[in-house]
């Protein structure tokens, strides 16, 4: 029997892409298995979820929206309320814990047979989702500490565009059945998935063995010197620049509604373009993420050099802004070409965002109260969710060229402010007491 090898370059080039795409450490890949499960089973539920309560529940469309916007609010509030227990019992049990609670989710999808239930359950998934997101940060910086943490991130996030994007092809499956048990057993892999996930974040941390004690981490020297006191207490609320910050970023965070709202609309009812147009330009966007994540991670570590890349991404988000204008209501060809460059300068802007966030929001964070500022800094980028599509059409699409000109001015505005705020030193703001008193 002869056995065929594979081709010692495609070998060789295959080993090359797998070093780029995972982070370097043992308990770094680890993680990005567990992420890599995660991101194909969010997937799943995403693309699948509302047709089957639709289909099978006789659920109305109008409602299933009112269910989704309701459980995004509940999202909102979710990170302030395990942000401080994550700062008391350690940030890694907790995101267990909500891993599996948003495993237990599915099952109670599997279960439901009403709208109240499928309710219910809609909160519940998405407000375990929404509070591991900062508590993953906070982990990977106890693992990876300072040379590492940005960069694992970003493979992290890479590793998310990839297995969501295989979530929504396997989705594909399920929908062809035409069948309610298929969704069912979806619903159970998806239980099963986050189950998985929870043993990746525990075998993780036991082969990190040192890695921090809750409330502590490898950060860098600078870190303890630029991190607020939150007042004595490690309130983030009583945090003047680390609340500017976090409220800078949320809009920052508008790139997100423009490429996943704005632009498919924009596309059609205002370039001119077919519809298909804003899927080629998406796919644009979803290959250069990959690439640009782990090219550019490493370029941010520590609060100048971050800062600095705030200010190119905002340059680029500036850049997309004028290209999309230039497209308003030009020839099909013209309008093809500068949107097409228009979605290069934004993809590239809202990684250099992406990463920069991660080090920025890190840097200002204490040690002791890092769950609760990083949760904080959460519902930022949760917010613009809600506030977004409002904004994308009801003010930046009827404005035409003149809508951009307002986000490019929005972007300037949030970066600017991000910048000031970061380098002027902690103060935390005034108790009501001391407001009174002097």
């Amino acid at each position: 029997m002869t056995t065929t090898a594979t081709p010692p370059r495609a070998a060789g080039l295959l080993g090359r892409l797998t070093a780029t795409l995972l982070p370097a450490s043992r308990q770094g890949r680890i993680m990005a298995a567990g992420t890599t499960v995660d991101a194909v089973a969010n997937g799943l539920y995403l693309a699948t979820a509302t047709l089957y309560f639709v289909r099978y529940l006789d659920i109305t469309a109008v409602a299933v929206g009112t269910a989704i916007a309701a459980a995004n609010i509940v999202g909102l509030l979710s990170p302030l309320v395990f942000g401080p227990l994550a700062d008391r019992l350690g940030a890694r049990p907790v995101y267990v814990a909500l891993t599996l609670v948003r495993g237990a989710g599915f099952i109670g999808y599997a279960l439901v047979g009403s709208y109240a239930g499928y309710l219910v359950v809609t909160c519940l998934i998405i407000a375990a989702a929404r509070a591991c997101s900062p508590l993953l940060q906070v982990i990977v910086g106890e693992f990876e500490g300072a040379a590492e943490r940005t960069r694992t991130m970003a493979s992290l996030r890479a590793i998310t565009n990839i297995g969501l994007t295989a979530g929504f092809l396997l989705a594909a499956l399920v929908q062809a059945a035409h069948s309610r048990a298929a969704f069912v057993a979806l619903f159970l892999f998806n239980a099963a998935a986050f189950a998985a996930v929870a043993l990746a974040v525990v075998r993780a941390g036991r082969v990190a063995g040192g890695a921090a004690a809750p409330g502590e981490d490898a950060a860098t020297p600078a870190a303890a010197a630029n991190a607020g006191n939150g007042g004595g207490d490690g309130s983030p609320y009583r945090d003047r620049r680390f609340l500017l910050v976090t409220a800078a970023n949320a809009v920052l965070m508008l790139h997100d509604c423009v490429l996943f709202i704005l632009l498919p609309l924009w596309v059609v009812e205002r370039a001119g373009l077919p519809a298909s147009a804003s899927s080629g330009l998406l796919a644009v966007n979803t290959v250069l993420t990959v690439v640009l994540q782990l090219s550019v991670a490493r370029l941010a570590q520590g609060l100048a050099k971050a800062l600095r890349m705030l200010r190119t991404a905002c340059l680029f988000l500036v850049l997309a802004c004028a290209f999309f204008a230039l497209a308003d209501g030009r020839g099909r060809w013209l309008a093809l070409a500068a949107a097409v460059v228009a979605v290069v300068l934004l993809t590239v802007g809202e990684n250099l965002h992406a990463i920069s966030r991660w080090e920025i929001s890190y840097e200002l964070s204490p040690p002791a109260g890092r769950s609760r500022y990083l949760s904080l800094f959460s519902t930022g980028m949760s917010a613009q969710l809600i506030v977004g599509p409002f904004l994308a059409t009801g003010v930046l699409l009827p404005a035409g060229a003149g809508g951009w000109v307002l986000l490019a001015a929005l972007f300037a505005g949030a970066t600017a402010v991000t910048v000031l705020a970061a380098r002027t030193p902690a103060q935390p703001a005034d108790t009501p007491a001391e407001a009174l008193t002097g």
